[in-house]
């Protein structure tokens, strides 16, 4: 990668993860996340909970907290919610606010089994915004469709969306919201081309570890033809400015 230019990654999982993938379990904690940041010149991470099936986002928030306060100038801290759990997840959408002082959240469309688009969260997002909390979202298939987050942002138009694993339907999101960034985890050398040729001040890094791995995910970004001026903003300038300390 060059000259070990510095990163600031914004996907990556932290903590125990709930058996939803039986070959593989990410489990992952601070005690070897951070050793793997220093490997590789991660500067800052945004770190959220594994995906916990079930009742457990209450307690794995808990712990991402423990986490940022050991290392706060190098984590950024997201909590997870299951929207569908109506009035719970309100609460528990304050509680990652006001009293954790976590500052996002992170979405899985397709874990958490719910379409972003449908009327049944417009409650929930209402408060998200309400709140100002920032949303690093899923992208993928099915409901996790991004034509379907963009129906959320256009709606909440102050609300910062990032959309995880850039596909070239995140590029046209990009151009139809202001307030939409996509995140690089999983996606392909073209499609980082065209999200920089679009809006390159919205284009943020992401590694998705313990998922992938930090040498192909740089590898990613470092032949796509860009310029060293752009890499230093997917890197590690988009970010910063995104979550000034």
């Amino acid at each position: 990668m060059g000259a070990r230019m510095k990163i600031c990654d914004a996907h990556v999982h932290l903590g125990e993860s709930g058996p939803w993938q039986p070959y593989h379990k990410p489990t992952i904690y601070i005690e070897e996340l951070m050793p793997l940041l220093d490997k590789f010149n991660v500067a800052r991470a945004l770190v959220f909970p594994n995906p916990n099936v079930g009742d457990k986002y209450p307690e794995t928030n808990d712990y991402i907290v423990e986490c940022v306060q050991k290392h706060p100038k190098r984590l950024v801290g997201f909590g997870r919610v299951d929207p569908r759990r109506g009035r719970e997840a309100i609460q528990e959408l304050e509680r990652i606010k006001q009293k954790l002082k976590l500052t996002g959240i992170k979405l899985h469309p397709m874990v958490e089994c719910f379409r972003p688009d449908h009327p049944y969260f417009n409650k929930f997002f209402k408060v998200v915004n309400d709140l100002k909390l920032p949303v690093l979202i899923h992208t993928g298939e099915g409901f996790s469709a991004p034509g379907l987050a963009v129906k959320v942002a256009k709606k909440h138009p102050s609300m910062i969306l990032i959309m995880a694993h850039l596909r070239e339907s995140c590029v046209s999101a990009l151009r139809e919201s202001s307030n939409i960034y996509v995140e690089t985890s999983g996606t392909l050398p073209e499609f980082v081309e065209m999200a920089t040729d679009t809006d390159e001040d919205h284009v943020l890094f992401g590694s998705d570890v313990p998922y992938y791995r930090y040498p192909a995910q740089t590898a990613i970004i470092e032949v796509a033809e860009i310029s060293n001026k752009v890499k230093r903003k997917v890197y590690f300038e988009n970010f910063e400015r995104l979550f000034a300390t």
